[in-house]
C-alpha cells in the first residue's frame, strides 16, 4: 500500500470534526446525542511501523575458523542457554590436549620423585653438620650433604614451575577445543541456519552461521511524521493494527501498546515506498505491547494510533 506518512497523522481538529459528522442523523442532533455511547480515547497521531523483538536478533559466528563437523539444531528449534548448536572439526585441538596432559603428568611424576628424596637429604645434611661441629666427621662430607639437599630443593622448585607451565598449556589446549563448539548464549528459537556439515566457516565473516530469535517481548518501531512529534510522549497509550491486506481475526484486532521512547534524531522513512515520502522527515518511536501479544510475527507491518 503506497501512501505518504502524512495520511496517518490527522490534526486533532479534523478528527473531532469527523466524529461529529459521523454522529449526525435525520432524527436530530438531540436524540442522537442521547443515544450515543461514551466517547473513547482521542487519537492525536498515527504512524506506520514494523514489529521487532526487544534487543534485536542475535547473529552467531564461530570463535575461530574451521570446518563444520556436526550441526545439532534445525531452523525453528527451541534452544536453551548453553545448548550445543554446532561443532567444528577439532582433531588437532584434541591431540594438543592429549599432548599437554601427557607433559603435565611427566612433570608431576618427576616432581614427586624429587620431593620423595628431600626428607632424607635434609636429615642427612642435619646429622652430618652436627657431627662435623662435634669433630666426629670430616667437614667436607657435611658440606657435600648440605649441597645435595640444596640441589634437591632446587630441582623440586624447578619442577613446580614446569608443572605450572604445563597446566597453562593444558588449559590453553582445552580452551581451543571449547572454541570449536558453538553454544547458545540465551534461550531462543533458531530463526536461520546458514551452514551444514562440511561447510567451512570463518570467525571474521560478515555472514552469521546462525540467527537466533531471543525469547523476549515483541516491540514496534514506528515512523512518526515530524509535524506530529510534539503530540507523542513516552508513556502514552496507543493501539496497533496490522497493515496491508492481511486476513483473519488478527488483521481486525487492535492491540494495546505503550510508548517507550521517542528518538531525538530525525531521519527519512524506511517503511514507506512512496517516492514523495522520502522527502518527509520522520522520528522513530518505540512501543511495547501491553499486555504482550503472542500472535504477531517479527517483521509484520503495522499501523499505530496514538491516544491522548
Amino acid at each position: 500500500m503506497k501512501s505518504s506518512l502524512s495520511r496517518y497523522a490527522l490534526p486533532a481538529s479534523m478528527l473531532a470534526l469527523a466524529l461529529a459528522i459521523a454522529g449526525c442523523s435525520d432524527h436530530g442532533s438531540t436524540s442522537v446525542a442521547a443515544a450515543a455511547p461514551a466517547p473513547g480515547p482521542r487519537d492525536v497521531a498515527m504512524a506506520r511501523g514494523k514489529v521487532e523483538v526487544q534487543g534485536g536478533l542475535l547473529d552467531l559466528l564461530p570463535q575461530q575458523d574451521g570446518v563444520v563437523e556436526s550441526v545439532g539444531v534445525r531452523e525453528g528449534d527451541e534452544v536453551k542457554r548453553g545448548q550445543v548448536l554446532l561443532k567444528l572439526a577439532s582433531d588437532q585441538a584434541r591431540l594438543d590436549v592429549g599432548m599437554a596432559e601427557a607433559e603435565l603428568k611427566l612433570v608431576q611424576a618427576r616432581q614427586r620423585a624429587q620431593s620423595a628424596r628431600l626428607p632424607a637429604a635434609r636429615q642427612l645434611a642435619l646429622r652430618t653438620g652436627e657431627a662435623a661441629k662435634a669433630g666426629a666427621l670430616d667437614p667436607q662430607r657435611a658440606d657435600e650433604a648440605l649441597q645435595a639437599r640444596h640441589d634437591i630443593e632446587s630441582a623440586v622448585a624447578v619442577l613446580e614451575a614446569e608443572a605450572a607451565v604445563a597446566r597453562q598449556k593444558l588449559a590453553q589446549a582445552e580452551r581451543a577445543v571449547q572454541r570449536q563448539t558453538l553454544t547458545s548464549p540465551i534461550d531462543a528459537r533458531v530463526l536461520r541456519l546458514q551452514v551444514q556439515t562440511g561447510s567451512r566457516v570463518a570467525s571474521q565473516s560478515t555472514r552469521p552461521v546462525l540467527v537466533l530469535l531471543p525469547h523476549r517481548p515483541l516491540t514496534v518501531r514506528a515512523e512518526l511524521n515530524e509535524a506530529y512529534v510534539a503530540n507523542v510522549k513516552p508513556g502514552m497509550r496507543a493501539s496497533v493494527r496490522l497493515d496491508g491486506d492481511t486476513q483473519g481475526a488478527a488483521a481486525q484486532a487492535a492491540y494495546p501498546a505503550r510508548v517507550l521512547r521517542v528518538s531525538q534524531a530525525y531521519g527519512t522513512s524506511r517503511l514507506d515506498d512512496d517516492a514523495t515520502a522520502r522527502n518527509v522527515r520522520v522520528v522513530e518511536c518505540f512501543l511495547e505491547f501491553d499486555p504482550p501479544v503472542p500472535v504477531l510475527r517479527l517483521g509484520q507491518n503495522v499501523r499505530v494510533s496514538f491516544h491522548e
